[in-house]
């Protein structure tokens, strides 16, 4: 018999290895354009190929738990919690490369969130819905 902490466990690791994927995919990303804007002394030597196979290892580590949360997270949830890569760049780009924040910006990543927690909070069941899967054709 599974205690109520070991099922909620059970139903919480899928999530934590969606926002792995996450954190990945963001750092996968910031090590890309590092790597590209450091590319000063051509775009083939071998210090720029090492930076470039971190970059793109890093992002496909995301990718890879991407395909694991997949087998429990459903596709309409894991999806809009990915555009969290969008406030994790805005902020690791004003972090490591001094990119600009402007009032529009944040405004953007904030409708974004909350965007993102529109789909991912779950609602409470309608049994009056216009068009529920119980609902049946008379």
């Amino acid at each position: 018999m599974k205690s109520i902490s070991q099922t909620s466990n059970i139903k919480i690791i899928p999530y934590i290895i969606l926002f792995v994927s996450i954190l990945f995919s963001i750092s996968g990303q910031l090590l890309m354009k590092y790597t590209m804007s450091h590319a000063d002394e051509g775009l083939f030597n071998w210090v720029f190929i090492q930076k470039l196979v971190l970059a793109i290892s890093v992002y496909c580590l995301g990718v890879l738990n991407w395909i694991l949360a997949l087998r429990s997270v459903k596709l309409s949830i894991a999806y809009p919690l990915t555009s969290l890569n969008y406030v994790g760049i805005f902020f690791g780009s004003y972090y490591f490369f001094n990119e600009e924040i402007t009032l529009t910006r944040i405004a953007g990543v904030i409708t974004i969130f909350l965007g993102v927690l529109l789909v991912v909070i779950p609602l409470k069941k309608s049994t009056s819905g216009i068009y529920s899967k119980s609902h049946q054709e008379d």
